[in-house]
C-alpha cells in the first residue's frame, strides 16, 4: 500500500553545537532547557517553513508554547526574549514567529542562497502588509486634506526604497538596521567604485560573526552607510589577499599616487 504522507525533517549541521549562539545559550542558566526549546520551535515550524501561528492566524502565546515545549510559561518566556536578543527568531506585531535559521536546516539544495533570500523576502513581506494595515486605519482617521497630504508622501517613501534584490540581502544580513536608504546609497557607489556584491556581501557575514564573538552592543556596531563608506572600512572584514589587491588596484588608479 502506498504511502503518501507527507515528512517533513530537521536537518542539523555537524557544527550546530558549536556555533556561537548555540554556545551562547547553553552558557546561560536554564540553557540547556532554552536548547530544548528552540530545537522544539525548530520543529513544530518545519510545516509553514519556518513561520510559528496556529493556522496561520492564531499567535502562539507564551502559555500555548509552554504546553506544546512541555516546559514552564517563565521558562519559555525567558526563553524567547533570549531568541530574539540573538536573533534566532523575529516576532512580527501580529504575534507571527519567524525561526531566522530555520532555512540553513532544512534539505539539501544548489540554490541555498535563493532560498534563504526568499525566506527573507517573506519576513518583510508580511512586515509590510502589517505597516501597511497600519497605516490604512490611521490615514482613514485623518482630514480629506491631511489624508492627501499623507498619500502624497507614501508614493515619495515607496519610490525612494526601490531597492535591489542583491542590496536586500545584503540588508537581510547586516547587524544594524539604520538609515537604509543611506546605506543603500553607500551600496551603489561602492559597487560603482568595482567592488562585487559578493565581496560586499562576504565582508558584512565577517563583521556579524566578528560582532557576535565579541558581543557588541547594537549602539556600538557600525551604521550600514559607516560599513560601506568612502573610507571603506568593510575591507576590514575581507580576506587579507582580497582587499590588498583591492586597495592596489584604486592606488594605480590614483593619478596623484608617488612613483
Amino acid at each position: 500500500m502506498a504511502d503518501n504522507k507527507k515528512y517533513y525533517y530537521l536537518k542539523l549541521k555537524e557544527g550546530f553545537f558549536d556555533s556561537d549562539e548555540i554556545k551562547i545559550l547553553e552558557s546561560m542558566p536554564d540553557g540547556y532547557i532554552y536548547s530544548n526549546i528552540l530545537l522544539k520551535l525548530y520543529l513544530r515550524s518545519l510545516r509553514n517553513d519556518g513561520r510559528l501561528m496556529y493556522r496561520n492566524v492564531i499567535p502562539f502565546t507564551p502559555e500555548v508554547l509552554a504546553t506544546l515545549v512541555g516546559h514552564q510559561v517563565g521558562t519559555v518566556e525567558k526563553a524567547l526574549s533570549v531568541f530574539r536578543e540573538l536573533e534566532l527568531i523575529e516576532i512580527l506585531d501580529n504575534g507571527a514567529i519567524y525561526m531566522m535559521d530555520i532555512q540553513n536546516f532544512i534539505g539539501q539544495s544548489s540554490t541555498e542562497a535563493d532560498r534563504q533570500r526568499e525566506y527573507y523576502n517573506r519576513v518583510k513581506n508580511e512586515k509590510a502588509l502589517l505597516q501597511a494595515s497600519e497605516c490604512g486605519v490611521k490615514l482613514a482617521a485623518m482630514s480629506p486634506g491631511n489624508r492627501l497630504e499623507a498619500k502624497m508622501a507614501g508614493k515619495s517613501n515607496k519610490a525612494i526604497s526601490n531597492y535591489t534584490p542583491d542590496f536586500e540581502e545584503f540588508w537581510s544580513i547586516y547587524p544594524r538596521k539604520a538609515d537604509k536608504a543611506q546605506a543603500y546609497k553607500k551600496y551603489k557607489a561602492r559597487i560603482k567604485d568595482g567592488f562585487s556584491h559578493e565581496q560586499l556581501l562576504q565582508a558584512a557575514k565577517n563583521y556579524v560573526d566578528q560582532c557576535k564573538k565579541d558581543r557588541t552592543e547594537e549602539k556600538y556596531i557600525k551604521h550600514g552607510k559607516t560599513f560601506l563608506g568612502e573610507s571603506t572600512p568593510f575591507l576590514d572584514y575581507l580576506p587579507k589577499n582580497d582587499s590588498q589587491a583591492d586597495m592596489e588596484a584604486a592606488d594605480n588608479e590614483n593619478p596623484f599616487r608617488k612613483g
